[in-house]
């Protein structure tokens, strides 16, 4: 009934309906409220009404001028229960209280013990639960906050804010009761000014409590044990802020509460210098940015934000200090869960490594094996000709890029990985929008503990510059060698004589081959002509290696075989001086084969010698032999060669043969076999004439293609 103490059975019958308590328990708390012991009748219950309006007895003053008290902004910022208690005791302790207890009333009943402060107090601090009975069942089945005055029994008072339980639908989550007691002893002035001084303190402080526990469960100091694991576990700057308000009750600050260990300023702020701070104290930039005014509506509708990148300012030494930042906000409980990045750095690293990727024409990728899903960096999709919004290829779909004939190399990579031999490289040749690329491919499987595959990944670089570059190098250094090959033969040739078909007795077929290889352009050479003493020459040689060096030497060798000859020296002093000019004439020893003859119109002999070149074949009578003349080492190769001259009688009819070694020697073959078929093709050849039987020399030994050949067909005439 208004004015007076409710009835123990009114009391038992609230708890009973309203909490949920058994007949017994209620009755205890009612005795334990309304019984207790030197109370007087005048002692009663006081309920001060809602919010802070304190119901007052009779002649006790006019109510307080409404608005907020001297100290209120510093409770409404205190960051914990602890803090909390403190500040409101040293902001009553001049209005005579001794003692302030916070409170939590949690889902189970319990009262939990959130802060004390003063030195009445500190016997109560050691508990940290109190029974049921303690606390004013009757206000929590009220719809608003209340403030109720007891006396107790030394005369002194305790002013009890006990917060209001709100069932509507869109109340926030704040299901905890909260109460905070002020006591202040029978010595303590009691007059209207002082009461309703500490009415508006605990006011305050019991909504900033009530804050504090919407965070969460009441432990650790009404601040949730799970939000602080929350904020150390984002990998990115996060911090729990309150709200500070104004004369008016708008907000016009936030308390840094909690920061994680990633929390840093834009001035190199430590976590331990932003915990405890004021946000525009931190990051000044986010009043010019619109940021706080952001983080304001979220605390007030609820709706989170969410801002990508931005660009973001701070003032440093006169100047803004330019940065790209994103921030995400939600409200929780009665302050803000924000995180923040700063993106200048990484956008830097990335923008490098993307450059880097540019540069060196590469990508990387993986394939989960277990679930399916590929990542690509973005020159993957470059490389393969594709759209990034297309999103990566599987394994399965890769092959149908790659050139078939390089299938099997991916095949031997594939096998090569499962057989664990570690990372694989290989080339392989793709064709993606038409366009035909190089590909170089290093790949590792990734494997769990247990040694199970898990996951495929690899770096993949378009090689396919350095390949046209290779191939261009390749193609001016064959081009730069064809030339010059091309100058070799045209100096072999234009150094070779004319070949002659009729000479003094004798009748000439002549052929020079050159190899098909342009590379392989050697020194073969030879002589057919008519000396001053009526003799005619013959030689044919033929100079080791091949290229400018070789025709070079086989021109000097043939300069000076003319010189000599036309002195009257007989084969075997021809062949010495040759020696001498292959022994000394060069830089490094030059190494070469001779054959020398001369053949006398008048008596048909012919006058030879040989420098280890291949002997001769004589044609008569359906036979063919070779000319015999051990005698004689390879020209350049010794000082004393011992060649000697030999002397053969011919008859008219009788065919010679000379030849290098192009003719009888392949690789594929053995040399025996090689000269009985010549032997065998120049009997099968003898009846026709010396250009026809030259040619069916050619036809039947297939020359060997690798090296140059010169071949001479002498028929004796009559």
């Amino acid at each position: 009934m208004p004015g007076d103490a409710p009835s123990a059975a009114r009391v038992t019958e609230l708890l009973v309906r309203h909490l949920g308590c058994d007949a017994a328990q209620a009755r205890a708390c009612a005795s334990g409220l309304l019984e207790t012991p030197g109370a007087t009748a005048g002692e009663a219950v006081r309920d001060a009404g809602a919010r802070g309006g304190a119901t007052r007895r009779p002649g006790t003053g006019p109510a307080p001028t409404p608005g907020p008290p001297d100290g209120a902004m510093e409770l409404a910022s205190a960051p914990g229960p602890a803090e909390l208690a403190q500040r409101l005791y040293e902001r009553a302790e001049p209005w005579g209280a001794t003692a302030v207890l916070l409170a939590v009333l949690d889902t189970e009943g319990m009262l939990r013990m959130s802060g004390a402060a003063g030195p009445a107090a500190q016997a109560d601090c050691d508990w940290s639960q109190m029974p049921l009975h303690r606390i004013l069942p009757p206000a929590r089945t009220a719809g608003a906050d209340h403030q109720v005055w007891l006396d107790d029994k030394d005369g002194g008072q305790t002013l009890t804010w006990i917060s209001a339980r709100s069932d509507a639908p869109r109340a926030p989550r704040a299901a905890a009761v909260c109460m905070v007691s002020v006591t202040r002893p029978d010595s303590a002035p009691r007059t209207p000014a002082a009461r309703r001084r500490l009415e508006e303190l605990t006011d305050c402080a019991g909504q900033r409590l009530r804050g504090l526990a919407a965070l969460g469960l009441p432990d650790d100091h009404v601040r949730a044990a799970w939000l602080g694991a929350v904020l150390d576990a984002i990998p990115v700057p996060a911090a729990l802020l309150f709200p500070v308000r104004g004369p008016l009750g708008r907000v016009v600050e936030f308390t840094v509460d909690r920061c994680n260990a990633h929390a840093t300023g834009l001035l190199g702020r430590t976590p331990e210098q932003i915990t405890g701070s004021r946000l525009l104290d931190v990051f000044p930039g986010m009043f010019l940015s619109g940021i706080f005014d952001a983080c304001v509506a979220v605390l007030e509708t609820g709706v989170p934000l969410d801002r990508d990148p931005f660009p973001y300012e701070e003032p440093l030494r006169g100047v803004l200090r330019p940065a790209v930042v994103s921030v995400r906000a939600r409200r929780v409980g009665g302050g803000l869960l924000v995180s923040w990045q700063f993106h200048d750095e990484q956008a830097r690293l990335t923008a490098r490594v993307d450059d880097a990727e540019r540069l060196a024409d590469l990508g990387w990728a993986e394939w989960n094996l277990a679930t399916g899903e590929a990542t690509w960096s973005r020159r993957m999709y470059d490389i393969f000709g594709l759209a990034p919004d297309s999103g990566p290829l599987s394994l399965g779909a890769l092959s149908g890029y790659v050139v078939e004939d390089d299938l099997p190399a991916v095949v031997r990579a594939v096998q090569s990985l499962s057989r664990d031999h570690g990372p694989v490289w290989f080339e392989i040749r793709t064709r993606a929008s038409g366009r035909l690329r190089h590909v170089s491919v290093n790949a590792e499987l990734v494997r769990d503990s247990l040694g199970n595959p898990v996951a495929l990944r690899g770096v993949v670089q378009d090689v396919s510059r350095v390949r046209r570059v290779e191939a261009a190098l390749d193609a001016s250094r064959r081009e730069a060698e064809r030339r010059q090959l091309r100058m070799a033969e045209e100096l072999q040739l234009a150094l070779l004589p004319r070949a002659h078909t009729t000479l003094p007795g004798l009748r000439a077929a002549i052929r020079y081959l050159p190899a098909e290889n342009c590379a392989r352009v050697g020194g073969d050479w030879f002589e057919a002509t008519p000396l001053p003493d009526g003799r005619v020459l013959i030689a044919i040689g033929d100079v080791l290696g091949h290229g400018l060096q070789a025709a070079a030497g086989m021109a000097q060798l043939r300069n000076a075989l003319l010189g000599i000859a036309y002195t009257g020296a007989d084969a075997a002093r021809v062949l010495e001086c040759l020696n001498l000019v292959a022994f000394h004439g060069h830089a490094e020893s030059l190494t070469a084969t001779a054959a020398v003859g001369h053949f006398d119109p008048v008596r048909r002999t012919l006058s030879w010698a040989r420098a280890g070149h291949p002997p001769p074949v004589l044609v008569r009578d359906g036979r063919a032999t070779e000319l015999v003349n051990g005698d004689g080492t390879t020209l350049g190769a010794s000082l004393d060669p011992g060649y000697v001259c030999k002397t053969l009688s011919l008859a008219p009819g009788d065919r010679l043969i000379l030849y290098t070694d192009g003719l009888v020697e392949r690789r594929a073959d053995r040399a025996g076999d090689r000269e009985d078929l010549l032997l065998a093709t120049a009997r099968r050849g003898a009846a026709d004439t010396p250009e026809e039987h030259l040619e069916t020399l050619l036809s039947v030994l297939h020359i060997n293609p690798e090296d140059d050949t010169c071949v001479i067909v002498l028929h004796v005439g009559s």
